[in-house]
This record gives structure tokens, sequence and C-alpha cells, in this order.
């Protein structure tokens, strides 16, 4: 809801989602990591095209894509 009354005040509220970045903080990580720069340059793109979520890797589209799919499979299918 707070993103929908700042929109009526012309802001534009984007959510970025990203796995690990490439930072001091993830450095004790061993895992795929995007790198800073993609995200800001992502972040930026969906500012000038007024697009409200960032899904700046693989793992984040994957995990969102997977939130659509059933909990169980239908047996058959």
């Amino acid at each position: 809801m707070l993103r929908k009354g700042l929109q009526e005040q012309g802001t534009l509220v984007v959510g970025v989602h990203s796995g690990f970045v490439d930072t001091d903080l993830s450095s004790w990580v061993d895992a795929p990591k995007i790198t800073t720069a993609d995200v800001a340059e992502q972040t930026m793109e969906a500012l000038a095209n007024d697009r409200w979520e960032v899904l700046a890797d693989d793992e984040t589209r994957q995990a969102k894509a997977a939130l659509s799919q059933p909990l169980h499979a239908e047996p058959g299918r």
C-alpha cells in the first residue's frame, strides 16, 4: 500500500531482489555472486523505465518463478 500511496505523489519505489552480491559482506560465501555494478545498472534501468521490480540474478528469477508453481505436482502431470 505504501508503494501505491507514493506513486500517487510521483515517487517510484523499486524493489531490488538479488542473491549474493560481490561485496565485503559476502566475501565468506563460496557461491555465485552478482557484481555491484550489475545491480546498480539494472536498478537504474528499472528507474528509467518505470519498472517497480528488479530480479537481479538467475537465482532470484528462478525463486520468483517458483512462487507461481503449485505446492504439489498432481499425479500424471
